[in-house]
């Protein structure tokens, strides 16, 4: 514990979660050349309405997220904050969305072409995690200020 019980930033474990993260990126993705990667996540939430109470289930999904300014691609890989399995991998570019935009709340989405069923990609993300119950401990400022960067000549580019 820190200074008015704060707990104090491990950059150890930091650069560990780092470290894996990126290497189940390279592991997931073929042509993973050239992709700045950080880490994002999904939240859905669920209500239940019963007679007498209601009841609120939020699930997350950990996603490692690259982006590359070269082919203005995003490339999605589900994962869990232990970063040791991968699930499905999504790519997008501008050709492949009707459009992308950033909600007040801070969610980005990503929506497909193809009509109202064809769907979208939401995520959001923190320049902090240190729930580890939640999410992968990791601190990415300087990652998350590249994305943003990115984002805006992404958005763009649609």
């Amino acid at each position: 514990m820190g200074l008015f019980g704060k707990k104090k930033w491990d950059t150890e474990k930091d650069a560990i979660n780092k470290a894996k993260m990126h290497a189940l990126f390279k592991k997931a993705v073929p042509d993973h050349e050239g992709y700045h990667v950080i880490y994002v996540y999904n939240e859905d939430v669920k209500n239940m309405n019963y007679v007498v109470l209601r009841s609120t289930t939020y699930t997350y999904k950990s996603i490692a997220l690259g982006f590359r300014e070269s082919d203005m691609s995003i490339v999605m890989v589900d994962t869990v904050p232990e970063f040791d399995a991968y699930g499905e991998i999504k790519k997008f570019t501008p050709a492949d969305l009707k459009k992308a935009k950033r909600e007040m709340n801070g969610e980005y989405y990503l929506y497909k072409k193809g009509g109202i069923m064809a769907g979208y990609e939401a995520f959001a993300f923190a320049d902090i995690y240190d729930d580890e119950k939640i999410l992968a401990y990791m601190s990415q400022k300087e990652e998350l200020d590249k994305f943003e960067a990115f984002w805006k000549k992404f958005c763009a580019a649609i």
